[in-house]
């Protein structure tokens, strides 16, 4: 058989097993979240929501419904499984239609990370048929052995719409600058330009970690900007922009914040961290309220990466850690340098799945414009 054609058929065995009354819940809570009061109104959004639950969405227990699927499925041959388990690889974009390949398929580039893919559609030459030159295809391509198939229900915008549809890009790249990265030099070059930023940090503030006042958050963060642009040649930058989008309050209204630019992790902001420091200096404080709270935070909250937790560590050393953790999780006979790197790959495991991303995104000349033309509106 055909792999595109098998393909095909495992979508379809796919999407009957994720839409099953044992998903139901779950799937019904995401589809809320996206649609307030459950009316669908959106097609796209609706087979977007979808194929993200499909290979994005974690279920209780940490797996993805297409590696559940494959778990389950005796039936499957190991092609069948690789096959699978490869769409985990799934690719979100912005298409531009450049010509045709073959009968059932198109070469599109995508210009959310500026690669190009030869696509085919499962349907055969029907699939693509309304697919012209110039066109917008806003969806998402899954790998079928070196090609790409269509996986849902894009949505399709004629070429004299493309200006519009791609002032929308700006916004995609911000928000999930994770697919930009799918291009290696892209994410090479974010992590050169990450690792530019954090000298500069360190060389304005003597080192990677500074603690301000939530106050003093907006000011301290310009005053870095300002001083990374500069060292790199530029006189204009964020802090020359009247309408940047406002910081958190949850920064800006805390006692303290800390700004860390890690290797690895780049900059992160850290909200109670003068507390935290309180906690580590003097491990029976622990006990009260506000510092277990800080500290099992940290710990616990889904978002916050290992960094605070280990800078604290180095601050006050193994032996202070061993009874803040002590005392925090009721484990009399916890040490930081026997449990606790497996406690944060307990509560960080989607951190330590893969290598963090740059927190910068680097942008062509292309998607520079639009940003600039997005802000000029």
């Amino acid at each position: 058989m055909d792999l595109m054609a098998r393909a095909g058929d495992l979508k379809g065995e796919l999407m009957s097993f994720a839409m099953s009354d044992r998903f139901g819940g779950v799937l019904e809570e995401l589809i809320l979240d996206a649609f307030p009061g459950g009316v669908v109104n959106d097609e796209g959004v609706f087979a977007a929501v979808i194929e993200d639950f499909l290979f994005r969405h974690r279920l209780p227990g940490g797996s993805r419904v297409v590696e559940r699927f494959v778990a389950e499925n005796r039936a499957l041959d190991e092609q069948d499984k690789a096959l699978l388990l490869g769409w985990l690889d799934d690719v979100q974009g912005m298409f531009e239609i450049m010509e045709p390949y073959g009968d059932d398929g198109v070469i599109a580039y995508n210009h959310v990370d500026e690669l190009t893919y030869r696509v085919r559609s499962n349907m055969g030459p029907e699939g693509v048929e309304a697919l012209t030159s110039g066109m917008i295809v806003i969806g998402g391509v899954v790998p079928v052995g070196d090609e790409w198939m269509i996986s849902g229900t894009p949505m399709a915008f004629a070429a004299d719409q493309a200006d519009d549809v791609l002032a929308g890009l700006p916004e995609i790249v911000t928000r999930y600058p994770e697919r930009v990265f799918r291009n290696p030099e892209k994410l090479a070059q974010a992590r050169e330009l990450q690792d530019e930023q954090r000298r500069a940090f360190i060389d304005l503030h003597g080192g990677d970690l500074v603690v301000v006042s939530g106050d003093q958050v907006h000011k301290t963060l310009m005053a870095f900007y300002r001083h990374a642009y500069e060292l790199a040649g530029s006189k204009s930058g964020p802090w020359t922009e009247p309408d940047l989008p406002p910081l958190p309050e949850e920064w800006t209204d805390a006692d303290s914040v800390a700004l860390i630019y890690d290797a690895e992790d780049g900059l992160g902001f850290y909200i109670d961290y003068a507390v935290a420091q309180q906690a580590f200096a003097e491990p029976d404080l622990i006990r009260r309220r506000i510092y277990r709270e800080v500290v099992s935070a940290y710990l616990r909250e889904e978002g916050i990466s290992p960094v605070p937790i280990r800078r604290l560590v180095a601050e006050a050393g193994p032996d202070a850690a061993s009874r803040v953790f002590q005392k925090l999780l009721k484990k009399p006979r916890f040490s930081w340098e026997r449990d606790g790197e497996a406690l944060l790959r307990k509560y960080k495991a989607d951190w330590y799945a893969s290598p963090p991303l740059p927190r910068v995104t680097v942008t062509s000349p292309a998607l520079t414009r639009r940003f600039q033309d997005a802000n000029s509106k």
